[in-house]
């Protein structure tokens, strides 16, 4: 056999005629790959003096530097706190409806009502505050409102909370009416968005609602609600009667959801958010509600 030919070189040595043997050539690496890998190894004990690496029995070495993430973090966060304080004393200070015509509040605002409403707010409206039929969750991007949608309303009601009953009229459910009273009522509220043309059932179920089941007396003598409707000529109180002449229902339109609301009736709670509230459960301070009403009242279906 002959000696190695002593080729520096990439690739393989085959057995061939001249008698050379099998062998593997040398790959050398690049220089300046060999200098970048040392200049790493070079860089990472530099990295061990100055910043945090080694765990410890005091947790971890501090580096002489005394740089970490969690002071850098605290910093910043510092730093953003005193560009807020400027905008919170202010909002403290004005009222809904002096922070709404200052635009750079407004979104100062809205933004951090934003994040209060996906804290809080979200899991019940959905976020956008979209609402959620099936829990009879109203949605807060329309201009249908049960009590009111101006700043000074929709901050009453998140500080306060709001409570709202219907009445079961079903003899079985604790009501006063039989089944057949009731498909007639059934009838007559669903006449009232074109949905029921049933005559003889909406008249009897019309002589019901203005007569002994009560109805006119929260949604009003046309059953536009207590926002909007009189009786005999005197508005009603505010007390969260929906409209029922718009198609836009709380738990759902269909013939056997409005048929269920009737007989078994309703009741709905919206929590208290306010510290002075007596309520069990988180509570907002005052600049929070502020700023989840604007945000609430941005939100498409503010008045």
């Amino acid at each position: 056999m002959a000696d190695n030919k002593g080729v520096e070189t990439t690739g393989h040595q085959w057995d061939d005629d001249e008698g050379y043997p099998l062998q593997e050539f040398n790959n050398p690496l690049p220089k300046w790959w060999l200098y970048t890998f040392y200049a790493t190894i070079i860089w990472s004990f530099i990295y061990w003096v100055l910043y945090p690496a080694w765990p410890s029995a005091n947790g971890f070495t501090k580096g002489v530097l005394g740089w970490s993430m969690h002071t850098e973090f605290k910093e910043d966060m510092a730093a953003v706190q005193v560009q807020q304080k400027a905008f919170n004393d202010q909002m403290e200070r004005l009222s809904l409806q002096e922070i709404a015509k200052d635009n750079k509040l407004l979104q100062y605002a809205i933004s951090g009502g934003k994040a209060v409403f996906g804290d809080y707010c979200a899991p019940c409206h959905g976020t956008g505050g979209i609402g959620v039929k099936t829990g009879g969750f109203p949605t807060l991007a329309d201009d249908d409102w049960l009590f009111g949608g101006n700043l000074e309303t929709i901050h009453e009601t998140i500080s306060g909370g709001r409570v709202g009953q219907m009445p079961a009229h079903l003899k079985s459910a604790g009501g006063n009416f039989s089944d057949a009273q009731v498909d007639d009522l059934t009838s007559y509220v669903l006449s009232l968005t074109g949905q029921s043309k049933d005559a003889a059932a909406n008249q009897r179920g019309d002589a019901l609602f203005h007569g002994d089941a009560g109805c006119k007396g929260c949604h009003g003598d046309k059953g536009n609600g207590s926002l909007k409707g009189t009786v005999d000529g005197s508005p009603l109180p505010p007390i969260g009667a929906p409209n029922l002449t718009d198609a836009i229902w709380l738990y759902g339109g269909d013939r056997q959801t409005v048929r269920d609301s009737i007989a078994k009736g309703r009741s709905g709670k919206m929590p208290a958010w306010s510290k002075e509230s007596k309520e069990v459960g988180k509570k907002l301070d005052p600049l929070a509600l502020k700023q989840v009403t604007i945000y609430v009242h941005s939100l498409g279906g503010g008045q």
